[in-house]
């Protein structure tokens, strides 16, 4: 059976392995697909930042016309994505239930090169377009964090990488900062002596049955998932450590809720006799995107003009559209087409993939005009 050019690059995509801190690999290969684009091609030193084994991948096609603009997608997948065997059938490409599919994101990878090719195809003048190809997205971002955005003379960034179907846009992202509590007890022997020890774990039992967590509010939600104690039964257990994770696409309120909840560890420490350390790691900021920004007016004027109805929605997880608006590059996140992300049922629209593919050349047009 015949399959589109651009399902023939995903499927040849999806069979580079390329997790996370190990794309070597699909960097290399894309490298290689954007040199013979004509793109000016270069790799950033972010894998050494990060230990991993590969930069972010940054290639401009150079314009003539019109405002640059820039897009970006990630060539890292989640792990169980190294072996994929894909079932094409009723207009979905599928796995065997074995593995992933790493249409997340894989598929905004095939849309930017397949839009490249229509708009060199097209022949039409068009603007400087930069792009971006990241590692270690799925690692709290930790590609982008590295990413020289002085070197970009785009200030619009459309971030293919986001589930639902073609015309689905996520224009806010919460922020996310790790927590994480360590509490200490003192140990002694469970059944001579149990009255000499402090009991860390009971200290943080307290803690979690009273902190708050879930959604706070339509911005905010807390999730406390983690944690490890002692690993015998006859010693009173001395240490322990959870973990958890906050996020708010409002960053006063990210920070209200990391202040409340170490002044919370604070007062229940001391209702025992028992001692804490709390932490917090701030992973990245939050973004909004106001509809009447041009970065969005744009992406809705063409959706419509392809007759797509833009759905513009708020997201609850980071993307690396977190880490440009915070660099002042506004960006927004575009779906693709996949759904169930993350796991065996991941399906990906060969129509809607084809609809992004012609997308990123009509946005790339679009901005040539302006």
């Amino acid at each position: 059976m015949n399959q589109s050019r651009i399902v023939e690059e995903f499927l040849r995509l999806i069979a580079i392995p390329s997790p996370s801190r190990n794309e070597r690999l699909m960097a290399d290969a894309l490298k290689e697909t954007l040199t013979a684009l004509g793109c000016q091609v270069r790799e950033d030193d972010a894998g050494t930042q990060i230990g991993g084994t590969a930069g972010n991948v940054i290639a401009l096609l150079p314009g003539t016309v019109g405002t640059p603009v820039m897009f970006a997608a990630h060539m890292d997948r989640v792990p169980n994505g190294d072996n994929i065997h894909p079932v094409i059938a009723d207009g979905k490409i599928t796995t065997d239930g074995t593995s992933i599919l790493a249409a997340d994101d894989v598929s905004g990878i095939a849309s930017i090169l397949e839009g490249i090719r229509l708009l060199q195809e097209s022949g039409r003048p068009h603007c400087d377009v930069e792009i971006a190809f990241t590692v270690s997205e799925e690692k709290l971002l930790a590609g982008s964090r590295h990413l020289d955005f002085g070197s970009f003379r785009a200030r619009n960034a459309y971030c293919m990488d986001s589930p639902g179907p073609t015309g689905r846009i996520i224009n806010g992202a919460p922020g996310k900062a790790m927590l994480h509590v360590d509490v200490y007890g003192k140990p002694a022997h469970a059944g001579n002596s149990p009255e000499k020890g402090v009991n860390a774990l009971t200290a943080a039992a307290k803690i979690l049955a009273e902190i708050r967590d879930g959604r706070l509010d339509p911005e905010t939600t807390v999730n406390w998932a983690i944690i490890s104690a002692g690993n015998v039964t006859n010693v009173v257990c001395d240490h322990v450590r959870f973990t958890g994770e906050a996020r708010s696409r409002d960053p006063e309120k990210l920070r209200a809720y990391v202040e409340y909840a170490k002044r919370h560890c604070e007062e229940v420490i001391s209702r025992t006799a028992a001692t804490h350390d709390f932490t917090a790691e701030f992973c990245y900021d939050g973004f909004s995107v106001a509809p009447e920004e041009e970065i969005l007016t744009t992406l809705c004027g063409v959706l419509k003009a392809s007759g797509m109805e833009p759905l513009i929605e708020a997201g609850g997880g980071g993307m690396d559209a977190n880490r440009f608006n915070a660099n002042g590059i506004r960006s927004v996140g575009v779906a693709t087409g996949y759904s169930k992300n993350h796991s065996t049922a991941e399906e990906l629209s060969i129509a809607d993939l084809e609809k992004a593919g012609q997308l990123v050349c009509d946005l790339i047009l679009a901005w040539s005009e302006k």
